[in-house]
C-alpha cells in the first residue's frame, strides 16, 4: 500500500469513524438520560415501599405540617435531597417525609456513569472494526484502478527500455563519426527522458529521495545551458542576487525547474527572452511569451489556454512544490509575459 493509499484510508477511516461516534454518542446521551429518570422513578418506588416499614436504612425519616401544596407519593428534588411525602394513618396534621441524600444518589448516578461508559467504549471498539471494514470495502475498487494503472505505466516504462537504449547506442556512434551541436541537443533531450523515467520509477515504486544540500545558483546555470542549446534563439539571463543553497531533493526541484523553463521557452515569442533572479530565499523565473489569461486556474490538472501541451505540466509543479514546502505564485499578462515566484521558507 503506498502513501496515497495509505492516506485515503486513514482519511476514510477518520470520516467513518467519527460520524459514526457522533450517532453512537447522541444514541448514548438519551440512553444515560432514559436511565437516570429510571433510577429516580426507581427510587420513588422503594421510599413508597419504605413508607410502610420504616426500616430502609438509607433513607431519613421526618414529619412535616400537611400542605395542600405538597402532593403524597411524588418525588421532590433540591440541592440537599430527594424526597417524597406520605400519608400518616389516623393523622390528619402531619405527612411522613422520606429523603434521599444528594451526595448517596450522585455516587448512584457516578456507578451508572461507570456502566454507560463501558458499554459507550465496549460499542466504540465494535464502531472502529466496522468503519475500517467499511473503508476497506469502498476503497477496494479504486484501490484496484489504481494498481492496473499502475501495472500498466511499468509495462509501458519496460517497453521504453528498448528503443532508449538503441537511440543511446546509436548516438554515441554518432557522435564518434561527427561533431555538432544537433547532436548535443538529442543527447541532452535523451537524457531528461531518461531521468524522466527513473523518477517515474521512483514514484512507482513510491520510494522518496533523500534530502541534500543543493546549489540552487549551480543547478540553474546547468539547467539554463541546457535550454539554451534546445531554444538557441531565445535570450537567457541569470542574475545572481546572492547565493542560495537549498535542503532539499534534488530530483524533485530539477523537474519544477525544468517544467517551468520548458514552459517559459515553449510558449515565448521569437527572439524573446528568459530570465531567472535569484534571491536569498526566493527564485524568479521571468519570460517574454504571450502571457496568461487565467493564472488561477494553470495549476488544474488539463487546464490549458493552446493547443499544445495536455495540461499537466504546471499541476505536476504545484504538487511537486508541495511536496517539498516551497511556496509558488504566478504573475502573468497577456502579451507581455510571466513570472514565477518560487519562495522557500525552510533553506
Amino acid at each position: 500500500m503506498n502513501r496515497s493509499e495509505k492516506e485515503s484510508l486513514l482519511k476514510n477511516f477518520i470520516l467513518f469513524f467519527i460520524l459514526l461516534e457522533i450517532l453512537l454518542s447522541i444514541i448514548f446521551i438519551f440512553f444515560y438520560l432514559d436511565k437516570k429518570k429510571d433510577a429516580k422513578e426507581l427510587l420513588l418506588n422503594r421510599m413508597h415501599i419504605c413508607s410502610y416499614t420504616l426500616k430502609c436504612k438509607e433513607f431519613n425519616y421526618d414529619f412535616t405540617p400537611k400542605n395542600r401544596e405538597l402532593l403524597v407519593n411524588k418525588l421532590y428534588e433540591n440541592e440537599q435531597e430527594l424526597y417524597s411525602f406520605y400519608p400518616i394513618p389516623r393523622s390528619k396534621k402531619y405527612l411522613l417525609k422520606i429523603s434521599y441524600t444528594q451526595k448517596d444518589f450522585q455516587e448512584d448516578l457516578h456507578a451508572l456513569q461507570g456502566k454507560v461508559i463501558s458499554m459507550f467504549i465496549f460499542a466504540s471498539l465494535i464502531i472502529m472494526g466496522i468503519s475500517f471494514i467499511l473503508t476497506l470495502y469502498t476503497l477496494k475498487p479504486i484501490r484496484e484502478a489504481l494498481r492496473i494503472n499502475q501495472e500498466f505505466i511499468k509495462d509501458i516504462l519496460h517497453d521504453f527500455n528498448t528503443p532508449i537504449s538503441a537511440m543511446m547506442i546509436n548516438l554515441v556512434m554518432l557522435k564518434k563519426g561527427c561533431q555538432s551541436p544537433f547532436i548535443d541537443r538529442i543527447e541532452q533531450s535523451l537524457n531528461t527522458i531518461v531521468s524522466l523515467q527513473e523518477n517515474l520509477k521512483l514514484f512507482l515504486k513510491n520510494i522518496k529521495t533523500e534530502k541534500e544540500r543543493v546549489d540552487c545558483n549551480k543547478l540553474i546555470k546547468e539547467r539554463l545551458s541546457c535550454f539554451q542549446s534546445l531554444y538557441p534563439e531565445l535570450h537567457f539571463e541569470l542574475i545572481e542576487k546572492t547565493k542560495l543553497s537549498i535542503e532539499t531533493q534534488k530530483e524533485l526541484f530539477t523537474r519544477i525547474i525544468d517544467n517551468i523553463l520548458s514552459n517559459a521557452c515553449k510558449y515565448n515569442k521569437p527572439k524573446g527572452f528568459v530570465k531567472v533572479i535569484i534571491n536569498y530565499n526566493h527564485i524568479v523565473i521571468e519570460d517574454s511569451g504571450k502571457g496568461i489569461k487565467n493564472s488561477k486556474k494553470v495549476f488544474d490538472r488539463f487546464y490549458k489556454e493552446s493547443d499544445r501541451g495536455i495540461g499537466i505540466g504546471l499541476s505536476i509543479v504545484k504538487k511537486l512544490c508541495d511536496e517539498l514546502d516551497i511556496k509558488i505564485t504566478i504573475e502573468s499578462e497577456e502579451g507581455k509575459g510571466t513570472k514565477v515566484h518560487l519562495f522557500f521558507t525552510h533553506i
